[in-house]
């Protein structure tokens, strides 16, 4: 009996073992949890808002700094995979965001500049370095409730400009998600 439990149990290993196989983000389907399906979906929705209104509304030189992105659920999720794909796709747009991560690097060549030691032609002059003129910034909301054995997730993900100089809140936009789970009896 136990050598007949040793191999059933090496066969179920062996069995589950598998391949990894890659698959097309673009089409991934809906889960249980925030994954592809709700990255995509709003990345595509904010990038496609955003540049419209920086190009059609603005119309002026827009510098981007990225700002908390908070997720506010109960499920872990990555917001620097959306802010970080939506900052990609709308750099690849010609719209300029503002990265302060190596502005003391920075500074340290302009000092060393200033001292006569680097070549003038090479050396980064005093007033060269961008501000910010928008911060950016969102959450992700959810309401969770149980109906007949089933988990509705409402999921709300909003963004928004805000201009630096006036305070003012110059877009926004929403994406929705309404997830709806079986969790009923577990089945094999």
């Amino acid at each position: 009996m136990k050598k007949f439990l040793s191999i059933a149990f090496l066969v179920l290993v062996i069995g589950c073992g598998g391949k990894t196989q890659y698959e097309d983000v673009n089409k991934a389907e809906g889960s249980m949890e925030w994954g592809p399906k709700e990255i995509k979906t709003t990345v595509n929705k904010m990038v496609s808002s955003l540049y419209t209104f920086l190009k059609d509304d603005w119309k002026k030189p827009a510098f981007i700094q990225v700002q908390k992105f908070r997720n506010m659920t109960s499920e872990h999720i990555d917001t620097e995979l959306v802010v970080g794909e939506i900052r990609t796709r709308l750099i690849k747009q010609r719209i300029k965001f503002i990265d302060d991560s190596l502005d003391q690097e920075a500074l340290a060549e302009i000092a060393k500049g200033q001292t006569g030691l680097i070549d003038a032609d090479s050396a980064i002059p005093v007033g060269e370095m961008k501000s910010p003129n928008f911060y950016l910034t969102g959450d992700i909301r959810e309401n969770v409730r149980y109906v007949d054995g089933r988990k509705k997730q409402y999921l709300k993900v909003t963004l928004k400009l805000i201009n630096i100089r006036s305070r003012v809140t110059e877009w926004q936009d929403e994406q929705e998600f309404l997830k709806s789970t079986k969790t009923d009896k577990i089945s094999w």
